[in-house]
This record gives structure tokens, C-alpha cells and sequence, in this order.
């Protein structure tokens, strides 16, 4: 009865109604598998792996068409790639709605479970097959049998003795044959026990008949940039291919390949010098992307669209990058320090206030006085008092709470504020919205029509969430484009 209500009232706020979802459509097979192709080969896996992991995981579709919403698994696995991500290692509004960011991350999984194949160190927990040479399809079956989880229903022994004709990197393999005309051959599995899981410390080799992948290695004198994804925390430079660790490398570092690529112990290894010529040591090649000389030599301004001169080193692969930019460039937004915008942090209340400032001309404002106004940073009273005096943002008891996280129905309701209210309203169908107030209300269903702001997935506006740096930087441009 009461979302029954809700709908009424809202109703009857808007002139008229023009309902409005996101698009939900797949793209085709064919624009899938370029997209897998381009971002395997960045990454050193062997792109057919990857497609014939799509196919497996979700038939290449990453929303449900008919239901309107991203496709998600009986456990919560989110999209193409069929992403657990209780770990919260990844960005979940990502993982559902940026097929290219669901695809990384699947090779990032993907590459986890390798590592688990490949290291001899206390953690890796998979058996490994042969030399572990990345570039041989069959190498890659236990790091397969793990990406949904290391189980004994995927022993073919076991699954075979219960009546099942095939296990999950059986599936892989018979995608790979059938639709894309790949020969592969299974490893012995005389080799795996009657029941249960392999030992960590089984290697079976690699089947006299193999077959090689499509990854790419650099040349000499190539540009590689350091660029990481969730499950790696940072890049080992080593004395020699996987020797001793004697420094770090940082994401968004550039450097040069001194030497022709080499493999061991499951990785190729790229020996690096500095853009000076200084030799440095080596590093795994799955982390090291090739780029452009001339666009280097160019001060390099472009990587995946993504990458900045500005001199911040934790944008180049954040999906918010060219909005963060372009705000920068026109002296709107800054980073945290020199070289960080810190994206993914939350902004307040009063951070936001200097950026709706600097993005909009509101004019002169009279000096405001208000119970936490000694709390207020002295960069940002100017600009507090502008949003308050022109009714932007709104005190709270006579409080503006200047450090609180600014919340995404307080970013709708503020930037609503900004634009002239649509002609033409487009309804939504949130179902957590009921609580918020009906100015609130009006707000969102403002910036929904302009395409400013948008919900988690159909139902779900999670207004009282808190929003991040890189998602004001897409807000204010967008809202800027639309003045």
C-alpha cells in the first residue's frame, strides 16, 4: 500500500510521463569477442581462453533483456563474466554496467587462478601443468577447473564415476573445438585421484600434442606502462625472471623493454630500463601494457582513453578519468596531492560546495552565519555560503555538517537546483526511494530526465549512499553540458 501511494503522489508531481530504463540490451557476439580479443592480448592471456569463458559463464550475455536488470548468478556472480565479488575487490556498479571493466575483471580472475597454478610458494593452492608456459592452451586446465572455485565435482574422475559426461573445463574446452574450430587436448587425468581435489603440488604434463595461444610480447625499445587490476597490489621488479625481488613498480609508470621477453615458471618477463636507458630488472609481462612510442613521445596523453599528463597516478584506468580532466583543465577540481585525485575516496559536503562554485556562476552572496559554521574549512566558506544563500545545498538544524560525506540524493537535489526543471519528465521505478522528501523526490526525478544521475540497476537509487570524487567529476561535467 505504501509503494502504491509513493507512486500516486509521484504521479502527480510530474506533468507528464515518459518511462525511461537503461538500455539492457547486449551488444552482438561478434562486438563481444573484439572487446575480450583486445583486452586479453593486453593482458598476455590467450584471448580464446577468455571467449570461450564468456560462453561457458553466460551464452555472451551480460544483461537479461526480458527482466531489464544484469544477468547475475545463483551465488550473486554479476554479468559476461560471471564476477563473485564478495571480496569486494572490484567496483560493483562497474561490474554491471561497463562490460569492458566486467571483461578485465574476468581476466584478472583468470590470471589469479594462473598464479595459483603456477607459483611454488605456500599460498598457490592449484596443480600446475608442464612448464606452465601461458602461451599453450592446454596449460591453462587447472587454472580453468578454478575459476568458479577448485572442487571435486570438476575432478573428471569423480564427475565421470557419477554419471556426468562432462566438468566445467571440459565445457571450456568443447567451446573452444566446436565454435571456434580450436583443437585442444585434455591432460591425462589417470594423473588426478579417484576422488576429491589434486594436490597443490601435482604437475601433469603438458599432452605431446599442444597448442598455442595469440599472446603478444613486446619488442626492444617498445613503451610499456605498469597497469594493475583488483587482485594485484602492486608489481615485483626482480634481479632476474621471477629472482630476487629488488624494488616495486607503481601503477602508470612507464618504462622501456631492454631484452626479448622470457618465460619462467608460468610468467614472461620483460627486462625494463628506465626512459633514459638505465637498466632496471625484470617484470612480469601480465602487467606491463604496450603502448605507443610516437604517442609517448608525444608526452603521452592516452592510454585506453584514459591515462593524463596531469600527473596523477590513480586515474589512468578509473572509468571517470576524462571527466576528472576535463574539470581539471578548466581549473574545477584538483587532486588530493600532487600526483593523486584519489577517485575512489568520498567527498564532503563542503568539497562539494567549492566545486559547485567553481562550475556555476551564482553570483555574489551575502556573509551567512550558521551553529557549525567555525568547522567549515576557510577554502570553502566562500563557496558554503553561496550554495546556502542561493538554496543549492540546505542547513540541517542550522547545521551544514561540512565534513559529513555528501550523499547521492543530496548531489541529485543540488544539482537540480542548477538547471531549469525538464518539460518532459521520465519515470523510474525506484523502490528505495519512499523515504525521501517530496523536493527530494522532484530533484531526482530532474536530474534521472537529463541523464545526470542514474540508479544501481532499475529498482535501486541507494540515495543515502555516499558518492565518490570520480563520480561528481561525471556529474558536474554532464550537468555543465547540458547549460
Amino acid at each position: 500500500m505504501r509503494k502504491l501511494l509513493f507512486m500516486l503522489v509521484f504521479m502527480l508531481v510530474i506533468n507528464s510521463t515518459v518511462f525511461a530504463y537503461a538500455d539492457y540490451i547486449n551488444p552482438p557476439r561478434e562486438e563481444l569477442e573484439k572487446m575480450i580479443t583486445e583486452i586479453a592480448q593486453r593482458r598476455g592471456v590467450p584471448s580464446i581462453i577468455v571467449m570461450a569463458l564468456a560462453r561457458v559463464e553466460s551464452v555472451f550475455r551480460h544483461y537479461d533483456e526480458a527482466s531489464r536488470s544484469v544477468r547475475t548468478g545463483s551465488a550473486g556472480s554479476i554479468g559476461l563474466m560471471q564476477i563473485n565479488n564478495s571480496r569486494s575487490l572490484y567496483d560493483d556498479y562497474r561490474l554491471r554496467y561497463d562490460i569492458a571493466y566486467n571483461i578485465e575483471a574476468g581476466v584478472d580472475v583468470l590470471l589469479e587462478k594462473w598464479g595459483a597454478s603456477a607459483s611454488t610458494s605456500h599460498w598457490a593452492y592449484l596443480p600446475s601443468v608442464g612448464n606452465m608456459d601461458p602461451n599453450i592452451l592446454e596449460n591453462w586446465y587447472f587454472a580453468l577447473w578454478g575459476y568458479n572455485g577448485f572442487v571435486a565435482s570438476n575432478n573428471p574422475n569423480v564427475a565421470y564415476a557419477s554419471g556426468k559426461s562432462y566438468t566445467f573445463q571440459d565445457l571450456v574446452h568443447m567451446v573452444m573445438r566446436n565454435e571456434y574450430n580450436q583443437p585442444i587436448n585434455p591432460i591425462d587425468i589417470t594423473y588426478l585421484p579417484e576422488t576429491g581435489t589434486p594436490s597443490r603440488t601435482l604437475n601433469v604434463p603438458t599432452p605431446e600434442d599442444n597448442h598455442s595461444g595469440d599472446i603478444v610480447l613486446a619488442d626492444i625499445g617498445d613503451k610499456v606502462v605498469v597497469s594493475f587490476m583488483a587482485t594485484t597490489s602492486g608489481l615485483n621488479l626482480r634481479e632476474q625472471p621471477n629472482g630476487k625481488v629488488i624494488d616495486s613498480l607503481n601503477d602508470g609508470e612507464i618504462y622501456v623493454v631492454g631484452k626479448e621477453a622470457e618465460m619462467k615458471d608460468g610468467y614472461y618477463w620483460y627486462y625494463l630500463l628506465s626512459e633514459n636507458g638505465e637498466g632496471l630488472g625484470w617484470a612480469a609481462r601480465n602487467w606491463l601494457v604496450e603502448i605507443d612510442n610516437q604517442e609517448v613521445d608525444e608526452s603521452y596523453n592516452e592510454l585506453d582513453g584514459n591515462t593524463n599528463e596531469m600527473g596523477f597516478t590513480d586515474i589512468d584506468n578509473h572509468w571517470a578519468s576524462s571527466f576528472i580532466l576535463e574539470l581539471y583543465e578548466e581549473g574545477i577540481i584538483k587532486g588530493k596531492t600532487e600526483t593523486t585525485f584519489a577517485p575512489q575516496d568520498n567527498i564532503t559536503r563542503q568539497e562539494f560546495a567549492v566545486l559547485l562554485s567553481r562550475s556555476f556562476d551564482f553570483g555574489d552572496a551575502s556573509a551567512r552565519s550558521f551553529s557549525d559554521k567555525i568547522m567549515v574549512q576557510p577554502y570553502a566558506v566562500t563557496a558554503v555560503e553561496k550554495v546556502i544563500y542561493f538554496d543549492i545545498m540546505q542547513l540541517e538544524e542550522d547545521r551544514f555538517n561540512p565534513e559529513r560525506p555528501l550523499t547521492r540524493i543530496e548531489a541529485a537535489t543540488a544539482i537540480s537546483r542548477v538547471l531549469a526543471y525538464p518539460e518532459e519528465i521520465k519515470a523510474f521505478e525506484f523502490e528505495d526511494v519512499q523515504d525521501i522528501s517530496m523536493e527530494e523526490l522532484k530533484g531526482l526525478a530532474s536530474v534521472f530526465t537529463y541523464g545526470i544521475i542514474s540508479g544501481r540497476d532499475v529498482k535501486t537509487f541507494d540515495p543515502y549512499s555516499s558518492i565518490t570524487r570520480g563520480e561528481i567529476s561525471k556529474i558536474l561535467t554532464v550537468t555543465r553540458s547540458h547549460l
